[in-house]
């Protein structure tokens, strides 16, 4: 059997975390694609999907899952790695689970004294990044589900109340982009709120960021019963 051209996006022209797993995926993709091999799901994201060990929850001898999540991503490069990481390995259905590094961008830099952005910069790009992938989706008519962006509470970052007001009003646009769609949107962020309906709940995750197992545990039924609802087996 002869090696077939594949869709290998190059590493990018800065450092960034996209580049980290990218010698990875390639080598893996080449294998699902050349051997012609049926995906069921693939998952892409950031740390949160990096960490997730999706067959503990979802797995089945009869069912293959991709985990695609880099830690750091961003939305930018998770738009452009789509092609490479989603669309050529024809999955059946696609859980995008992107953004919380995006607002990074927020935080001001004292080495170097440059100002963060404004949190309608930082929304405007999500938004715009996170269309960019539902609109591939749909040329391609490839089942897929955005998952909201989860709240924080890192008590490390100062803007850690901005923060989650701007992801609280990111989620709202994202479930109106889906209706708009016909996409389908995981409320991961209602169910995991203290009473303030900004923060997430203690106990959940390691540093106020990344969920641990009682977060995903969450995370996991949220998705099973959402994608039920679309008469989606996970």
């Amino acid at each position: 059997m002869d090696r077939i051209n594949i869709v290998k996006p190059g590493l990018f022209s800065k450092m960034v975390s996209a580049d980290g797993r990218r010698s990875e995926f390639d080598c893996k993709n080449e294998i699902v694609v050349t051997n012609k091999v049926p995906v069921d799901f693939v998952f892409i994201g950031d740390s949160i999907t990096h960490n997730w060990e999706l067959n503990a929850y979802f797995g089945r001898s009869d069912r293959l899952i991709l985990n695609r999540g880099i830690a750091g991503d961003t939305t930018e490069y998770v738009l452009k790695r789509f092609e490479a990481d989603v669309l050529q390995l024809h999955p059946k259905h696609c859980i995008v689970k992107i953004g919380v590094n995006d607002t990074w961008a927020l935080e001001s830099d004292p080495w170097s004294g440059k100002q963060g952005e404004s949190a309608k910069v930082v929304e405007g790009q999500i938004i715009k990044n996170i269309t960019g992938i539902m609109d591939l989706a749909m040329q391609h008519m490839l089942s897929l589900a955005i998952c909201s962006i989860l709240p924080t509470n890192m008590d490390f970052s100062r803007k850690t109340r901005e923060r989650n007001i701007l992801i609280h009003d990111i989620n709202q646009l994202l479930k109106e982009l889906c209706h708009k769609k016909n996409m389908i949107y995981v409320d991961y962020h209602s169910h995991m709120l203290q009473d303030d309906e900004f923060t997430i709940m203690d106990g959940l995750t390691v540093e106020g960021l990344h969920p641990h197992v009682l977060g995903y545990n969450i995370m996991a039924e949220v998705l099973r019963k959402t994608l039920f609802e679309y008469m989606i087996e996970i």
